[in-house]
């Protein structure tokens, strides 16, 4: 079978709208990465243990997954974009909130915290659910295999500058340059087009349908997804540090080399998005994900790192770009329920996270880090019940 790479993407249109909502999530995406690396190995030289890094996030996953519903509800009334834009403004207090850190680090955690949590409820659900409307059904794959390229081409730049930033001046700068970017993506955000959607389910229907049996598998699915995020993003960086002896330049360097041989892998499996069936390409990813965190159990020097993270980060883009086509697909097929489902989603990702943060916090008592990688092995085969 021939693909005609160049041709298949030249047939692809964006919508005003879809350019718009991801040109300042790409740029959100930017500054958050310039931070992101180094965020939970700063609460961990600020505690000097993994105790209080897992309580704090714990604390904004928890108060996402409660007020979420909430959040929906304040969408109701103001609309998506005036949502989304709260939800923009708000990084302010949380970057400032670290800029600070150092002089209180329990209080002003608890402030970024709290700012976090508003973010997330104003935030993601209206922009998934514009994502879901604004995006073609026929070229869907192409287009967010595109989107996430242009993203994941930021995201090199984004940890090899942190860790410039880091070596030359410290995390004070990095929270500045971040929050600058993260505001800038205000911009593409006010020429998005009006769209109205209404989460009909009330707060206490919404954790019933959460709950409910009929939604198990999707939940579960979820859950496992939200699972490994947050030892991707949280443990992997701090075993990470703990390897490279704590040298930032070389933890962005390695980070950025591994994002960028990952970007044409991108455009070629989002090619085969529209020609192969979704699931197939999850149920392979999941399996190359699992088998990528076992990997990393054995990574002893800055080679391995590179070679093991390498081969999941191909295992990542199987896995990530096909599930998250197919989240869009299932959102937009909902219809009139798009911000339903997209809300049971958020929530259970979350609950995932704080599951599998209380569940590391008691394995962490008795074995080293690795043993995360192990956890996030077995909870990955949980994103198969999707369906």
């Amino acid at each position: 079978m021939q693909f005609h790479l160049v041709e298949d993407y030249k047939k692809i249109h964006f919508s005003q709208g879809l350019l718009s909502l991801w040109s300042g999530k790409i740029l959100l995406d930017f500054g958050l990465n310039v931070f992101g690396l180094f965020l939970p190995i700063i609460l961990y030289q600020a505690y000097g243990n993994t105790d209080l890094l897992i309580v704090w996030f714990i604390s904004h996953s928890l108060g996402y997954f409660l007020l979420a519903p909430l959040g929906g509800q304040l969408m109701n009334k103001i609309g998506i974009r005036k949502s989304l834009y709260i939800g923009v403004l708000f990084r302010i207090p949380y970057f400032l909130a670290f800029y600070h850190f150092a002089s209180n680090p329990i209080f002003f955690a608890a402030i970024a915290s709290l700012s976090l949590i508003v973010i997330r409820s104003t935030f993601w659900l209206p922009f998934q659910t514009d994502s879901a409307k604004f995006s073609s059904r026929k070229n869907r794959g192409k287009q967010f295999s595109v989107l996430f390229s242009i993203s994941s081409l930021l995201s090199i730049i984004a940890p090899v500058l942190a860790g410039f930033l880091m070596a030359k001046w410290g995390f004070s700068l990095v929270t500045v340059v971040a929050m600058i970017i993260s505001i800038a993506s205000m911009i593409p955000f006010l020429f998005l087009p009006k769209t109205k959607e209404t989460v009909s389910w009330t707060y206490g229907e919404t954790f019933r349908y959460f709950f409910h049996p009929f939604n198990r598998r999707m939940v579960g699915a979820y859950m496992a997804d939200g699972a490994v995020g947050i030892v991707n993003g949280v443990f992997w960086p701090l075993f990470l540090f703990f390897l490279l002896d704590g040298k930032y330049n070389a933890m962005g360097m390695i980070t950025g080399a591994i994002l960028l041989a990952g970007l044409v892998i991108r455009l070629i499996v989002g090619n085969f998005l529209d020609k192969f069936e979704k699931l197939k390409l999850v149920r392979i990813g999941t399996i190359l994900n699992s088998s990528a965190w076992l990997i990393k159990t054995i990574v002893v020097s800055a080679l391995h790192v590179f070679l093991a993270s390498l081969y999941h980060t191909i295992a990542i883009i199987v896995l990530r770009t096909s599930l998250d086509t197919l989240v869009y697909e299932k959102a937009a097929d909902r219809g009139h329920y798009i911000d339903e489902y997209t809300l049971i989603k958020e929530m259970a990702i979350h609950f995932g996270k704080i599951l599998i943060l209380v569940l590391i916090a008691g394995m962490l008592f008795f074995f080293p880090l690795q043993v995360t990688f192990i956890i996030a092995a077995v909870f990955t085969l949980f994103v198969n019940l999707l369906k």
